[in-house]
């Protein structure tokens, strides 16, 4: 039996310490490892599932319906999904004024596992808001009394004194509630693109819409969504069409794909294109479309100065609005 020492003593404090600290580096190289595997699974099963590019083309639908001539780019920033399984992206944002696409500012999306702290976000260098164009009903559906609308002043004058040089965007209500394919006729003799319209999709009738404003003699509505150019995706959430304006031969395309897409919507949770995306009452709206067909009740357009400001002179449009104004982009083939 080896006598006690201080040499003794020495030995076994420093093999003690040296295989508590082995034992700690080799439990912190097991955490590393096992939070290695499980990135390295969790973000596998991600892009297997398509995660990122499914919430980006869902986001991108909700953005194009709500916000008139808003849309999101198709190219895609994507992270890696973290710890907690948070998926975050992001994309520029777009709108069409003439020819050219312009870019005002950026969407980031966070999807957590649960909806109800998943959220869209929009930053806009420059800007107060994504969007300030509004649409009042041309009637109150609940006792079909004509209604007044939400007009800005000094459209008509500020497109007159505007260089033939300029294209423009602009945005307007119509007089009488109309089918979509009828207001496309209507405006199909003006050098124009037709972007957006407004639907109405049953509110105050089958249901109460989640806000209003306005007063005996006007009335918009919050949470209203839009038609505008149809699009789909591949297996892989790829985006295999899109329709870039809305006209006599593509409407009835855009709208096939707009239920085929509201349809697809609805077969998630409530709380995912509710709380996550935004779309209130999307089970009403799409009954409405689906069952009475797609009625608009105004537009946003783009084109030439001076052939918006033709539009002055058409009977049924009110409620005008201009947007914004770039330099001459218009291709020549629309001037025939």
């Amino acid at each position: 039996m080896t006598e006690w020492n201080k040499d003794l003593e020495k030995r076994i404090l420093k093999n003690s310490r040296f295989t508590l600290t082995f034992r700690i580096i080799r439990i912190l190289l097991l955490v590393f490892l096992i939070f290695a595997g499980y990135k390295i699974t969790a973000n596998i099963i991600a892009d297997k599932l398509n995660v990122g590019k499914e919430n980006a083309y869902f986001s991108k639908l909700a953005l194009e319906w709500t916000i008139p001539n808003v849309r999101g780019d198709a190219e895609l920033k994507e992270e890696s999904i973290s710890l907690f399984g948070t998926k975050r992206l992001s994309y520029n944002l777009i709108k069409m004024v003439g020819h050219d696409d312009i870019v005002i500012g950026k969407a980031t999306v966070t999807k957590r596992l649960l909806n109800s702290q998943s959220h869209i976000t929009y930053s806009l260098p420059g800007r107060e808001s994504i969007n300030e164009f509004s649409f009042s009903f041309p009637e109150d559906p609940r006792t079909e009394k004509k209604l007044e609308a939400n007009t800005w002043p000094n459209v008509w004058e500020t497109l007159e004194k505007l260089p033939e040089g300029t294209v423009g965007e602009m945005a307007f209500s119509t007089t009488s509630f109309m089918e979509s394919s009828q207001l496309i006729d209507s405006l199909k003799k003006y050098n124009i693109d037709i972007l957006w319209m407004p639907l109405y999709t049953g509110e105050f009738v089958d249901y109460d819409p989640s806000g209003w404003s306005g007063d005996d003699n006007i009335i918009m509505v919050s949470e209203i969504i839009g038609l505008t150019g149809g699009k789909e995706h591949d297996e892989n959430y790829y985006e295999s069409m899109l329709i870039n304006r809305l006209d006599e031969k593509s409407v009835i395309e855009s709208e096939k794909l707009m239920l085929k897409n509201m349809e697809e919507l609805l077969k998630k949770s409530e709380s995912y294109y509710e709380q996550f995306l935004g779309l209130g009452n999307l089970e009403q709206k799409y009954q409405y479309l689906n069952e009475e067909g797609f009625i608009v009740y105004g537009a946003v357009v783009t084109g030439p100065t001076k052939e918006l400001l033709k539009l002055k002179d058409v009977s049924f449009i009110q409620g005008e609005q201009l947007g914004e104004v770039e330099l001459w982009n218009w291709q020549l083939e629309n001037l025939e």
